[in-house]
């Protein structure tokens, strides 16, 4: 199959993020290791810059070059520039610099690097919407879920610059959360009926899970200004609700026969289904899971719920989901096919057995219950890494090369 050579605009936000991805779980490693008790403090300066590492940098660059590259791809049109695109992750990247270093250093202005970090926001905000005003052949409702994406991700960093809101709560991480969640929806919206045998998504389904996320989207932000307690549960409800509304609009638990299109696949091609349905069905489970913690951290309280919501989101739906779509999208960035037979569960194991642990470390942790057994617990970001290197490497092997033809995208 011949193949177009895209854009290579995606790949230094890509490397920046697999990066950065790195250097945030291990300081989260180090992190779970002292909350249970075994302190390294020649590193614990590093652990206040942890979420920054993650979602300003790791989600965030991971997220734009992503976009960068699909949004456009959706409809078959060039990016408007690929100089603005550079330029947005180079502001991106050097506030998140600027703010690693005032945060270490305890500089209590962050003004700077955030001003420089909103430029390279508005700069993919706005190349993003001009790109989604031209109308893909299939699948419209894929944008809504872009936009709403884009607009949260724009909000949740004007909004503290100019207001007095709250950011240093749960609540905020997980509105936060909703620009990778959201762009996750339409990117799967628009993938999933092919990878699933061109089953086309239930239309009032969808329109109902739009509606919902709306109403996320809403309630998440008013949660910034007031943090009643029935507003932050029903902004978990309604995610809730939008999470099984959009998996039942794409079949990813079932609702079809899919059984004459397994006969007809070749092995590769059956290897990469299985793939997907695994990893999507497992990833929206942590997804259910995480804002459900949301709802029983705002009944009880307490450091283990508050931790899950954030973790089994970040790292059980986004992370499980990134591991899904990144082999599914390197070949036109380093001209090589995937070969999927060679793919290992491994990885995806390592990171549900990691956050295994971590639910256990983190009941430890809430009821200050300690044994010789409690390093065990704190493995559990060690377990994270072993199972991105192992990610990592599993591509590298499965690569293979493949003809390439040249064709370039040209502005009218």
């Amino acid at each position: 199959m011949s193949g177009i050579n895209y854009s290579p605009i995606g790949r230094p936000f890509i490397i920046s993020a697999v990066l950065l991805s790195f250097f945030g779980v291990s300081i989260g490693s180090l992190w779970m290791f002292s909350l249970l008790g075994i302190r390294i403090a020649e590193v614990s300066d590093l652990f206040q810059i942890h979420k920054t590492v993650q979602t300003e940098g790791f989600l965030t660059l991971m997220i734009m070059g992503v976009s960068y590259m699909i949004i456009p791809r959706f409809r078959n049109a060039a990016l408007p520039s690929n100089n603005l695109a550079a330029l947005s992750f180079v502001l991106v990247l050097v506030s998140l610099i600027l703010e690693l270093v005032q945060k270490v250093s305890r500089s209590e202005s962050l003004a700077y690097s955030e001003l420089i970090r909103l430029g390279g926001i508005m700069i993919f905000a706005s190349m993003s919407i001009y790109t989604i005003r031209i109308a893909p052949k299939l699948l419209r409702e894929a944008d809504y879920f872009f936009i709403m994406a884009i607009i949260m991700l724009s909000l949740i960093h004007i909004l503290p610059l100019v207001t007095a809101a709250e950011i240093n709560t749960l609540n905020y991480i997980q509105v936060w959360l909703m620009f990778p969640t959201l762009m996750i929806f339409g990117v799967k919206y628009k993938t999933l009926p092919s990878f699933l045998g061109f089953i086309r998504p239930r239309r009032n389904l969808t329109v109902a899970c739009l509606a919902a996320a709306a109403v996320g989207c809403a309630l998440g932000i008013a949660s910034m200004y007031y943090g009643d307690a029935v507003i932050l549960i029903a902004f978990n409800v309604v995610m809730i609700l939008t999470a099984l509304l959009f998996a039942a609009s794409s079949y990813i638990y079932g609702g079809f026969d899919n059984s004459e299109i397994l006969k007809m696949m070749p092995g590769e091609k059956k290897a990469r289904y299985d793939m997907i349905q695994r990893h999507t069905r497992i990833a929206f489970l942590f997804l259910i899971a995480g804002f459900t913690m949301g709802i029983m951290f705002y009944l009880y309280n307490g450091f283990l719920f508050y931790d899950l919501a954030i973790h089994y989101t970040a790292i059980g739906f986004i992370g499980i989901t990134i591991m899904l779509f990144l082999p599914l999208m390197l070949p036109p960035i380093i001209g090589k096919s995937i070969e999927f037979l060679k793919f290992s569960r491994v990885p995806l194991l390592l990171i549900v057995a990691a956050l295994g642990l971590r639910t256990a470390g983190n009941y430890i942790i809430e009821k200050s219950v300690h044994s010789d057994l409690t390093v065990v617990f704190a493995t559990s970001g060690l377990l994270v890494l072993a199972g991105m290197l192992w990610f990592i490497v599993m591509i590298h092997k499965s690569m293979s090369e493949i003809p390439s033809v040249n064709v370039e995208f040209k502005k009218k």
